[in-house]
């Protein structure tokens, strides 16, 4: 009887053992970190830099020098007309810098290249009478020059900019903006040819067309818009208007356009 009970007792205590060994582990409970909390928190937004550089690319609204064309009497036989055609180009590009002075006001320095050019045609008109049997007949030569001038522009900017508050760290922010312009003239190329009375074509001289002023100053006013991405790179669009004090070309008919107005967009790190 004894031994009947030792049996059982072992068979009873080894199912047990193995249920233990079967059953699955459950995970001791995590216990969370002092100072973290159960849910993550949103990313902050990338700080502005106090400077950023890069590039821009500007497209200009107006012609810089506007076609037109007059004509000077002489004489009662000798007419002139003056025709200038504008060859210039309206995309310009460089390179801006923004200096951050406080939260609402910022510096920009930019360096624009722009290629300006025009066609400049002068029409000297003689007419001269002759007389046969009392009859008057009339008869007009012309010579003409033709002259095509391209340059290089370098306008530099210097502007103060004052930028709105955005709704929240790192949204969009509009500025307004205003200060000054230096503007610079520079490998100035010419090629002039004539047409003489009888149709003859002589070509060419190459000696370069001497402006009316080499530089000039100018005073701009804009806005626009900055937009900053999680990694810190600015797109800015902007509309200006410069108002030139004096003119780079001015002769008859040809004359640098003192009004310029431009969109632009930027693109800084």
């Amino acid at each position: 009887m004894k031994t009947l009970v030792a049996v059982s007792v072992s068979v009873v205590l080894g199912v047990c053992c193995v249920e233990g060994q079967d059953a699955p582990q459950s995970p001791p409970a995590s216990t969370p970190s002092p100072g973290t909390s159960s849910s993550s928190a949103p990313p902050k937004a990338k700080s502005e830099h106090l400077i950023s550089g890069g590039l821009t690319l500007s497209v200009l609204g107006l012609s810089l020098i506007s076609g037109s064309s007059s004509t000077v009497t002489n004489s009662t036989e000798v007419s002139t007309q003056y025709q200038t055609k504008n060859a210039s180009e309206r995309i310009g590009y460089g390179l801006t810098v923004q200096g951050r002075i406080t939260e609402h006001f910022s510096v920009d320095l930019s360096g624009i290249l722009r290629r300006i050019g025009y066609q400049f045609t002068t029409t000297v008109s003689t007419t001269t009478t002759s007389i046969l049997n009392g009859t008057t007949f009339p008869s007009t030569s012309t010579t003409s020059t033709h002259e095509d001038t391209r340059a290089r522009l370098i306008d530099v900017p210097l502007l103060l900019r004052y930028y709105g508050t955005g709704k929240r760290p790192g949204s969009p922010r509009w500025f307004l903006e205003a200060g000054g312009a230096w503007r610079l003239s520079n490998n100035i190329r010419s090629s002039i040819d004539t047409t003489d009375a009888t149709g003859k074509l002589t070509c060419c001289t190459f000696t370069p067309t001497v402006p009316l002023h080499r530089s000039a100053a100018g005073m701009v006013a804009g806005a626009g818009m900055q937009f900053v991405d999680e990694f810190g790179i600015h797109v800015v669009p902007e509309v200006r208007y410069t108002r030139w004090v004096s003119p780079i070309f001015q002769d008859f008919s040809t004359k640098t356009d003192r009004n310029q107005v431009e969109a632009s967009i930027s693109l800084t790190f």
